[in-house]
């Protein structure tokens, strides 16, 4: 959950209501403010501020502060054009749908590369990359997604399991062995079989790389390392899942690019000995430009 929802919707007395909501439509504007300059704008103190900061889980109002003008930052960068959820209107032409895709698409990778930090990256990719094999969790969209990122990864010698049966990802679980490690692909991070398996994997001390949407949710709580999607969509009111999708698809991309980066002229030379040993019978091409001769 996001802080900003997380302040509209969290127990607080009188006073303290007053201070969130002060705080909520001030937004960035609080960045230069001292807390004694917001109690007083808030017809508070800064006890209160303080009180909000503990209610809601963080150390402090420092603590509290910066992680909430982060996550304004973030909602206020990007897409400033473009509804993730409704990207084109009944009226557009066929043109203007194409160009607005497009350009929905490139901002939601542009916004994903925003929410990315070196060393969240390094972990995921070092977590995975020493894993003696990767299990991924994931439903729904996620799923075709998954096998492009595993086809990749088989490619270059590495174990990677999908389970597309919901009944069965607790089983996969279960069976996970510790010098493995667990991807899970969950935009709410609040879905329940995930989180079941999740708690499994925890419990046999699977190491566990999470890619979620923005804020805290119950999956966050659990993994060892956590990369955050594209965090525009509502779950349910919108056309498609266009913006979490390809959000999806880079991070992946980005994490096999890694992996394969860390041995890069090994993986460069089984890739390619592979795909002309078992690709050159069936892709054939009279594109100059494309075309490859054993």
């Amino acid at each position: 959950m996001l802080i900003r929802d997380r302040l509209s919707q969290c127990a607080l007395s009188d006073g303290e209501r007053a201070v969130a909501e002060y705080i909520l439509k001030q937004g960035t504007a609080i960045r230069a403010m001292t807390i004694k300059e917001i109690a007083d704008a808030s017809f508070s103190s800064p006890s209160t501020l303080l009180r909000i900061a503990h209610k809601m889980d963080f150390q402090g109002w420092i603590e509290l502060k910066e992680a909430y003008l982060r996550e304004e930052e973030y909602l206020n960068a990007h897409f400033s054009g473009i509804d993730a959820n409704l990207p084109f209107q009944k009226k557009d032409s066929a043109m203007t749908i194409a160009a607005k895709i497009a350009a929905l698409k490139k901002e939601a990778i542009d916004d994903t590369l925003s929410l990315i930090t070196d060393r969240q990256l390094n972990a995921a990719a070092a977590m995975l990359e020493k894993a003696s094999s990767i299990g991924i969790y994931a439903s729904g969209e996620n799923l075709v997604i998954c096998r492009d990122f595993q086809l990749n990864m088989t490619k270059i010698g590495r174990k990677v399991t999908l389970c597309g049966l919901q009944g069965e990802i607790a089983y996969m679980a279960y069976q996970a062995e510790p010098s493995s490690c667990a991807l899970i692909i969950s935009y709410s991070g609040e879905t329940p079989i995930p989180i079941q398996a999740a708690k499994i994997l925890k419990k046999h001390q699977v190491p566990i790389v999470l890619i979620t949407s923005l804020g805290d949710n119950s999956l966050t709580r659990i993994a060892d390392c956590t990369l955050r999607l594209c965090t525009r969509e509502k779950l349910y009111s919108k056309i498609a899942p266009f913006s979490s999708d390809i959000s999806a698809e880079y991070l992946l991309d980005v994490l096999y690019s890694c992996i394969f980066s860390a041995d890069y002229d090994e993986n460069l030379r089984r890739k390619i000995q592979s795909a002309r040993e078992i690709e050159h019978s069936v892709r054939k091409s009279t594109v100059e430009g494309i075309r490859e001769d054993l």
